[in-house]
Order: structure tokens, then C-alpha cells, then sequence
């Protein structure tokens, strides 16, 4: 072998150091639940129209009938070996309550009609989601820091990097797959309920921790999942994001706390089955009508 060549001791450290084994671990996890996992999934990007990969795209479905009617959950994942900590800095929300409607989702229905009101609601709030969702957390960040030797032993913040190219990026991801599942509608004889919710989701190998400030500085603490809030121009509005920071370690256990919001969530449809069904027949009757994307994806989810 060649002293150019790499030794096989070093090609075993330098994958360890890497994001791929993490990437394959995550993916293990995620078959063994039987979900569908698609590594390495591409996305257009919505400045450059340049492909991007994400690093991960998993999905899983709950039955509501004996039709083909389903609940989705989708996860995508970016995950990144961090080697210094990775600090988000939380605080009280003053309308967290709220955040519920920040639950990202598309399809029929992604949105229920009253009849005793005669008036339309945001799936996230027909079912009430605010009563167990965990994005309606007691504390959530909007600020994160990482690491970065400055000197000979001085260290200093870092606020870009990995970790801010990682947050663009599932925001990207979530528009680009719940607009794809909105305008790939295509309108049938007899139409079932399809609603998939999509879950950005950051997992950190290194070390996460949450900081908070108090009068006499900042006090650090582990963590192993915390919330995260980005807001984005998208057009020329803001819109809010909300993304789960998970350690490897915790993953297993995030992953099972979100089935068991999917379980509560498909009870709510099922005892709504009939406002359900009366809420896509109007939809569909609306959209069958329409021969733009935009102007159907926008008599599916808007709120009259």
C-alpha cells in the first residue's frame, strides 16, 4: 500500500468522526418500526432551484377505516456529529399555548367544518391539538450556539455553521413535501382522507445542552431533546417553524412520543368521522372546480 493510500484504522476513525454511521444508525431505528425510510432524499432549493439532499425522510401510517383512508407522520431528519456542545437557549413562551397551530401539515382534510357553527377550523384546532402536542412546550428556543477555538485556549460562540445550514434546511424541506402532497392532488371517483404531518427533526451525536439566562449569567444544563423556533420570509410573509433537537441517545424514545400523538390524533378523527367525511366532500366539491396548484392547495387548507 501506498503512503498515500489510507490505512483501513483510518478510514474506520474518519467514518466514526463523520455523520454517515449516525445517518445509519437513525435509519435502523426507524425500519425496525416499521417505518418507510428513504436516506439521502432530494429536494429542490428554493433560491438556487439546485437539488439539496436531506438526510433522511421516514414515514409511518395509522388506518382509520377499512377503506383507504390514513393518517401519516413524516420525519425529516438532518443529522449532524457535533464535537463541541451544541447550546440552544430557551426561555418561557409567552403564547406557547398557540404553538400548536404551527404543526406543519397537508391534505384531505386539512381542515373541518362546524355544522352547528357553520364555520371552518384549522385541523389543529378541530382536533385540538394544543391539549397533548408537544410543540406546546414550557420553554422553547429561538437563539443556539456552538463552539469554535479562537486562539491558542480561547474559545469563542458560534452562531453559522453546520448547525444554521441544518435548520435552513429542514425548513426548506417541509415547505418543498407539504406543497408537493397539496398539488399532486388529483381529483377521484370516490375520494379518502389522507393527511400526512410533517416533523422537522435536528439529531446531534455530540453533546446538547440547554441554556438559560438568569440575573447572574447563563446557566448550562444537559439536554436531550428541546425545542427550536426559526422564522422565515416565505413571499412576504413571516412563517414559523418548530423543530425538534434530539441526541442519538433520546431518538428512539422521540420517535415513540410521536406515535403516541399520532394514536391520540387518529382517536380525534375517528370520533369526528362524519364531520371528516362532510369536510372532504365540500373541499373536493370546491377543487374539482380549480385548474391551478396554488388555487387548489388553496381551497384545501384556507381558512374562509
Amino acid at each position: 500500500m501506498s503512503s498515500t493510500s489510507i490505512t483501513l484504522q483510518d478510514a474506520t476513525k474518519a467514518l466514526l468522526n463523520s455523520g454517515y454511521l449516525l445517518e445509519a444508525r437513525l435509519e435502523q431505528v426507524l425500519a425496525a418500526r416499521g417505518y418507510y425510510v428513504d436516506a439521502n432524499d432530494a429536494y429542490p432549493d428554493p433560491t438556487t432551484g439546485k437539488s439539496r439532499e436531506l438526510d433522511l425522510m421516514a414515514m409511518t401510517a395509522r388506518r382509520l377505516s377499512r377503506e383507504y383512508d390514513f393518517v401519516f407522520n413524516v420525519l425529516l431528519v438532518e443529522c449532524v456529529n457535533n464535537p463541541q456542545p451544541f447550546v440552544l437557549l430557551t426561555k418561557k413562551p409567552q403564547v406557547g399555548f398557540l404553538f400548536h397551530e404551527d404543526v406543519r401539515l397537508a391534505g384531505l382534510p386539512a381542515k373541518l367544518f362546524d355544522q352547528r357553527t357553520g364555520r371552518w377550523a384549522t385541523l389543529q384546532e378541530a382536533l385540538h391539538l394544543n391539549k397533548f402536542h408537544h410543540y406546546c412546550t414550557p420553554r422553547v428556543a429561538t437563539q443556539f450556539c456552538s463552539f469554535a477555538r479562537k486562539a491558542k485556549s480561547d474559545w469563542m460562540a458560534l452562531h453559522e455553521g453546520p448547525h444554521f445550514d441544518s435548520f435552513s434546511k429542514l425548513c426548506d424541506a417541509v415547505d418543498y413535501f407539504q406543497d408537493k402532497h397539496f398539488t399532486s392532488w388529483r381529483s377521484s371517483e370516490k375520494e379518502s382522507v389522507n393527511v400526512e404531518f410533517y416533523y422537522p427533526v435536528l439529531v446531534v451525536q455530540g453533546e446538547l445542552l440547554e441554556g438559560r439566562v438568569q440575573k447572574s449569567g447563563i446557566v448550562l444544563r444537559p439536554a436531550t431533546h428541546l425545542q427550536f423556533r426559526r422564522t422565515a420570509i416565505r413571499g412576504s410573509e413571516a412563517t414559523a417553524y418548530q423543530i425538534d433537537v434530539v441526541q442519538e441517545k433520546r431518538f428512539a424514545r422521540f420517535v415513540a412520543m410521536l406515535e403516541s400523538e399520532l394514536e391520540l390524533t387518529v382517536k380525534r378523527f375517528k370520533t369526528r368521522s362524519r364531520v371528516v367525511r362532510d369536510s372532504v366532500s365540500k373541499i373536493v366539491l370546491k377543487a374539482r372546480r380549480l385548474r391551478t396548484p396554488e388555487a387548489v392547495r388553496k381551497a384545501m387548507e384556507a381558512i374562509p
